[in-house]
Formats: structure tokens, sequence, C-alpha cells
């Protein structure tokens, strides 16, 4: 893991709502030596105001994987045809896996090279500005990443996305890699998705299906310890294979809920804050901010109530291997409230 001497604390906060829903996002780089994170928040989105869209993007190896996902993911779910006939299961499956028919794409892998110039960039103005200095590893590393012709073949994200549908007034969650969301019901959180690590069973026996091998530690080929990413296409170029069936796929789990009085909110987190808080704990924090609110719940800050969360969890002291990874990743979180 690539560690500053000191975390970066700073966040960015956001916020907006309408007649259904209010939302709150918080992102903090942390220990992490570049934020890799990336989201969406797009609310009151398509025809008649149909689709509210959040979606967290946790890159690996770089940003721009998921900053590439963050800028498209809204706009392909929205032209799908599947929309028109009420399918909107398939609409989001096919939207994540568009996303990496684009990164194959020329027009694709000229923008995601953009992107890369632009990060690399802000990463020199961002060390200069903390003193920090590239040991020979990182500028070793990025030799080898800036000669590939295609930044996605080494570099990806997860997806964690939420869709909220007024028109069949649905809940869809779906989701691939280890990004999560719950939904909290009346106190009690429920997981709305799955963790894919190569271990699973299902996973391992894809993996193994179309060649590929899952190392003690869990990792594919020894390298990455995800099953589902977007990008990552080097281990998509089996063309016998459809991509629900490559060593990695950006093929996502879709689970759907009702709208219901009893939904209270839903957390969409990366891993770096699920290593370190527990589902129905950060459930329990969030309720009790709202249910003891002195002014209306409806009136309390929901990105701060995130910020908060951040400020506690997070790795207080330089990295130790005995104690473990959890508090040093980056962090990124949206709180969904719904309004009654």
């Amino acid at each position: 893991m690539d560690l500053l001497p000191r975390p970066i604390l700073e966040k960015e906060l956001s916020s907006g709502e309408n007649s259904l829903l209010r939302y709150g996002l918080c992102a903090m780089q942390g220990w992490r030596k570049r934020m890799e994170d990336a989201h969406i928040s797009d609310i009151s989105k398509g025809e008649n105001e149909r689709f509210n869209i959040f979606g967290i993007f946790d890159g690996h190896g770089g940003k721009e994987v998921a900053e590439f996902v963050s800028n498209h993911f809204t706009e392909y779910f929205l032209k799908n045809e599947n929309i028109k006939k009420n399918n909107i299961k398939q609409a989001i499956i096919d939207t994540f896996l568009k996303m990496d028919e684009l990164m194959f794409k020329k027009e694709g892998i000229e923008e995601l090279k953009q992107i890369s110039k632009k990060c690399q960039e802000q990463d020199k103005i961002f060390f200069q500005k903390n003193n920090i200095v590239e040991t020979n590893m990182d500028i070793y590393i990025q030799t080898l990443l800036n000669k590939d012709e295609n930044v996605a073949n080494s570099r990806g994200c997860t997806a964690c996305v939420c869709i909220i549908d007024t028109t069949l007034k649905k809940i869809f969650f779906a989701n691939a890699g280890d990004s999560r969301v719950i939904l909290c019901k009346e106190g009690k959180a429920y997981r709305m998705s799955i963790d894919h690590k190569p271990e699973l069973e299902l996973e391992k026996n894809r993996i193994e299906k179309a060649e590929g091998w899952v190392s003690e530690n869990g990792r594919i080929n020894g390298n990455l310890n995800l099953s589902r990413t977007l990008g990552d296409l080097e281990y998509k170029k089996n063309k016998n294979l459809p991509p629900q069936e490559q060593i990695i796929t950006s093929y996502p789990d879709v689970v759907d809920d009702n709208f219901e009085d009893k939904n209270d909110f839903i957390v969409i987190g990366c891993d770096g804050i699920w290593d370190c808080i527990q589902d129905q704990d950060i459930c329990d924090i969030i309720s009790d901010k709202l249910n003891n609110a002195n002014n209306d719940k409806y009136k309390v800050n929901l990105e701060n109530i995130l910020a908060k969360i951040f400020n506690n969890i997070y790795a207080k002291k330089p990295f130790d291997m005995l104690k473990g990874y959890d508090g040093y990743d980056n962090m990124s979180c949206i709180l969904i409230q719904f309004k009654k």
C-alpha cells in the first residue's frame, strides 16, 4: 500500500435533494498517496425526472478508470433502450458492460490517456505542495504503466450503484467489486450487495474455467484481489468467452427493493469504509444522529455525519503491519435519506 507520512484529512463534501430524498457525500484521501475514488450523485434525471442515480467507483492502480466511469455511467444508462420497456435491471447490466466496451474503443483509450495525463500533473503538484519525494519504485511503476497503449489494461475500479426509479417505485442496487451498499429499514441494516472476492466459490469457479487461478492469499493470477471490476482489460481479452465469463468480469449483481415507508436511508461506501465499521454500526450511528436531532431530521447535515464517522474510523498512527491495513485507505461514502 502506497502511504503518506501523515494523512490528508481535508474532505470533499456535497449534498442535494428533491421531493423524494436528500443526500450527502463525503470523500477523503486519508493516508494514501493518491485519491483514487470517484462518484456520481445525479438526481431527477431522465424523462419526467424519473431516476436518481448514485454510485461509488473505487479505483486501483490509479484514478483513471474510476473517473472515466463517473463521466459516462449516467449518460449511457439513460440512453439504454431497455428503460422504455421498464426492464431497468437489464439496462443497469448493459451499462456496466458498456463501460468496458467504451474503454476498448479508440475514443475511450484516448480519453483515458488524457485523464491519466491530468492525474500525473495533479500528483506532481500535490507532491511538491506536501514535500513528498517519489520513490524509485513510484517512478518505475509509473514508467511501466505509461508504456501501455491502453491505461485500462492494468487499472480498474469497483462499481457500486443505487438507482431509485420513481415510475416503478423501486430501488435497484448493482455491484461489481468490494464496495458495498446497505439499506436501513426501521433501524436495521440490510446488505444489498455482495463483496466480490476471488475466493468465493462462484467467483473462483468462473476464474478457473477461464484459465485463471487464485493464489492462497486470494489474488487472481497472484495480482488483483477483486473478481469483478470495470477496466482491468488485460483479464478480459478471451475472444471465446462472453463478458460475464471472463477471468475478471464487469457483470454486476443486481437486486431490487420496493418503496416502503419503513425505508430510512441508504449508505454506499468503498471498502475503505467497511474495513473499519460494521453494517449495523454505521446504521445505528446515522439513525441516532437523525432521530435525536434538535431540529427537523430532514435538515440535519448528512455529509457532516459522514465526515464525523470518517474522523472516528481512520487510522490515527503511521502504518503498522502487525495491526493491519484498516483505516489507511481512501474513504468515499454517500448517504441517501428518504423523505416521508
